[in-house]
Parts: C-alpha cells; structure tokens; sequence
C-alpha cells in the first residue's frame, strides 16, 4: 500500500514538472492617452488578442497601417480587440490624430519574419462615429516589461511534493 502511494504522488509531480506550461500571454492591453499607444512596441505570440482601450478623454482610433484592422472611433472607456493569428509585424496608427503610431511584432515558434500578415480575427466593442481633434506626437517605449511570477504547473508540484512528505511522514508514525 505504502508503494502504491509513493508512486503515485511521483507520478503526478513528474507529470506536473513535464508537462506543458500554460501560456499566461493570451491577451495583452494597450492603453490609449496622452495621445500615445501604452506600450507602443510589443512583442506577442500567435494566437494572442491585444485590446487597446481608451483611457484618456480625447477619441481615439487603433488602425493597422495595412488596413487589417480598424477599431473606428473610440471614445474614453471604450475598447477594441484584435487577435493575431500569423508571424510578422504590424505597424498602426490613430486616424484621427496620424502623429500616434507604434507597432505589434508576432513572432512565431520556428520562424516569423518582418513581413506584415493579414491573417487575423477582429472583435470590436467601439463606435464607428469620426470626431476631429488636434494631433500630437506618440511616446513610444522601446521594450514591455516583464512580469515574472511563478508557473502554475511548479506551484503545484511544490504542494503535491509537500503533500507527499507529510503523508509519507504519517504513515511512518502511525506504523
């Protein structure tokens, strides 16, 4: 019996140490304000939604360069979200003030060049109306900082190991 349980507490930590980790950049934000895109270049993987919202008072819009995407007007507290399915780059800008650019790289496990792609699903929350305003310049930040943290699959090979001494140590006091 006690065999049967030491392998099967090995057995789950090993599946949970080699198995797969689970992809914590399905989504990404862009926040729009001060008439600048916040981060204004990111690097994400495919399959990855971005959605810029409008934090600032000004209308804004996120339209890529190539016309894969166009968010229409979105007024503060709005948003609008875009999933990019193939490798490449893509540059945008806000029509209503064409001073405010950045850029999305989607880079791809075995490749994923600087071509610009087309390949992508669009789900936007916004209006569709144009308002005009004054234009300004963009602050781009060069770089999305990281965010650290603990994987899920190694938290839980921790406590299931945990676990696994203190059974372990019970039954041998118990016996």
């Amino acid at each position: 019996m006690k065999r049967l349980l030491y392998l099967a507490i090995l057995s789950m930590v090993a599946l949970l140490i080699c198995g797969p980790a689970v992809s914590a950049q399905d989504d990404m934000t862009v926040s729009i304000q001060d008439f600048s895109f916040n981060p204004g270049q990111i690097t994400v993987a495919p399959g990855t939604t971005v959605t810029w919202t409008n934090e600032g008072p000004s209308p804004h819009t996120t339209t890529a360069d190539d016309g894969t995407w166009d968010s229409g007007t979105l007024e503060q507290g709005e948003d609008f979200s875009f999933t990019f399915d193939e490798p490449g780059t893509y540059t945008y800008h806000c029509s209503i003030h064409p001073d405010m650019t950045a850029s999305i790289k989607v880079s791809g496990g075995g490749g994923g060049g600087a071509t610009t792609s087309s390949s992508a699903s669009m789900s936007p929350s916004a209006s569709a109306s144009m308002s005009p305003s004054a234009s300004a310049s963009a602050s781009m930040p060069s770089k999305l900082a990281e965010t650290g943290g603990i994987s899920l699959p190694l938290v839980a090979a921790v406590v299931l190991l945990g676990g696994g001494i203190v059974a372990m140590i019970a039954m041998r006091r118990a016996s």
